[in-house]
């Protein structure tokens, strides 16, 4: 996020020589793509089988939020793409998700970091806001008083996948793991919603007379794909440390330090085609969206938090 903030200003307030566009060009593309297919290497798929009920706050949310942002994009008379990137980046993880859709649909970059600007922006409030409402509101009997139920909300209404630890963290730092299993099934959607949207603009376009076929977006294939090898490893940890392989310290180095290291270029890269001036002529009606779509997922998540308050321990 740091990249893509700092690539903007530095861009927009002090300017890139011309020799740099080769490079921009390269992170803000094959790079992306690149490192999205690699981060389904360390999703495992078998998250699905350690959420339990918790699955449910994190569906919910992510069907939520982007049937709305497309429909409410189009009443507000915004462009399928931005309600999109809007729509993915609320419901699956924040900037990674709208780096990935973004190169899915031919999204302009001015869209691209309007939507992350929006996304990070009430995600950060929502981080502030989760725990303040839980610790000192009556909101924190509603739930129960049990950090866990907390955890589900936390893992399946905050944006970022930093914003959710920063929240859970501050109820208390054993309600991380539990707010991060929720928030590991809305990431491993990355994929599967990816390739859908891709689809969904694709009709839409055509539907306005628009050129554009369906393209099928390899990455989010081989992200899928790897996801499921991911799990593969997982089920076998002892049996490959036997073999010499430690898988363990692989996925850490991976998660880590190698995949931050590649997103912060990708995102450096497209940050760096960011122009103020088409942000700011796209006017508030994305902001207007994005907030919208932010209270709605909260308010669904804090539900289904709430009904399942009997059935999760403290």
């Amino acid at each position: 996020m740091w990249a893509f903030v700092s690539s903007i200003v530095v861009a927009n307030v002090v300017g890139l020589r011309g020799s740099v566009r080769e490079g921009i060009g390269f992170s803000s593309g094959q790079l992306l793509r690149f490192t999205v297919a690699v981060f389904g290497f360390t999703t495992s798929a078998l998250i699905w089988m350690r959420v339990g009920v918790g699955v449910l706050a994190a569906f919910l949310v992510i069907t939520a939020a982007l049937v709305m942002s497309l429909l409410l994009g189009r009443k507000l008379g915004l462009n399928y793409r931005i309600s999109a990137l809007i729509g993915v980046g609320t419901a699956i993880c924040g900037a990674s998700a709208i780096a990935a859709l973004s190169l899915a649909i031919d999204a302009k970059e001015e869209e691209s970091g309007l939507a992350i600007s929006a996304i990070t922006l009430f995600g950060l409030l929502s981080m502030f806001l989760y725990p303040f409402l839980f610790l000192y509101t009556p909101v924190g009997g509603w739930l129960g008083n049990n950090p866990n139920v907390f955890a589900v909300w936390a893992g399946a209404g905050v944006h970022e996948t930093a914003q959710v630890i920063a929240a859970a963290g501050a109820v208390g730092q054993d309600v991380v793991a539990a707010a991060m299993l929720i928030k590991a099934v809305r990431i491993f959607m990355i994929g599967p919603v990816v390739f859908l949207l891709s689809y969904v603009c694709c009709r839409l376009e055509s539907s306005e007379g628009g050129p554009r076929g369906f393209i099928v977006p390899f990455f989010a294939v081989v992200f899928i794909i790897g996801s499921l090898i991911c799990a593969t490893l997982d089920l076998n940890v002892s049996s490959l440390l036997m073999m010499g392989f430690d898988w363990v310290a692989v996925k850490a180095l991976l998660s880590g330090i190698v995949l931050p290291f590649m997103f912060a270029t990708a995102f450096a890269g497209v940050g760096s085609k960011v122009r103020f001036k088409s942000i700011m002529g796209l006017g508030a009606r994305p902001l207007m969206l994005a907030a919208t779509v932010a209270v709605t997922a909260g308010l669904l998540a804090f539900v289904v938090a709430f009904l399942l308050v009997p059935f999760i321990p403290a």
